[in-house]
């Protein structure tokens, strides 16, 4: 699910970066609108939330942390480099897990504190050029020496 997930978000900033003309406001929406429907099968709507305090999450849920969230995204994924939008990518995670800790104060196993230094370190590496092995022709410099 894991791999499936990166790649339809790799599919989704494709074709975003396409859409350079298209304000990212309207992307959102209709990334919302053929989720809803797409998921609306799935739904069970003999058992909806009674309260009005449930209703109000649900709608910040979907208006704050999907809409808005999908409008910067989506409007940040058309001016960024592609290499940028990667990293930023990869930080999202760490992210997510750091506001867990903040907020709800779940306590980190070793295993994640791993991975999110991984993934930091991935992040530093393809913005700064880091590589792997040198390589074995020398690389032009952009300014001559005169």
């Amino acid at each position: 699910m894991a791999l499936g997930a990166a790649f339809f978000w790799a599919v989704a900033a494709i074709v975003t970066k396409k859409l350079k003309g298209t304000p990212p406001h309207l992307i959102a929406l209709i990334q919302v609108c053929v989720g809803v429907v797409m998921l609306a099968p799935f739904a069970n709507l003999s058992q909806l939330p009674a309260d009005a305090w449930t209703w109000t999450m649900l709608a910040t849920l979907g208006i704050v942390h999907t809409g808005l969230m999908y409008i910067l995204m989506y409007g940040a994924i058309q001016k960024l480099p592609t290499h940028l939008q990667g990293s930023l990518s990869f930080i999202y995670p760490v992210v997510a897990i750091l506001v867990d800790v903040t907020a709800f104060g779940h306590r980190l196993h070793l295993s994640q504190i791993v991975g999110a230094a991984a993934i930091l370190i991935a992040a530093a590496g393809m913005n700064l050029g880091w590589t792997l092995w040198k390589s074995k022709t020398p690389v032009a410099s952009p300014h001559p020496i005169k």
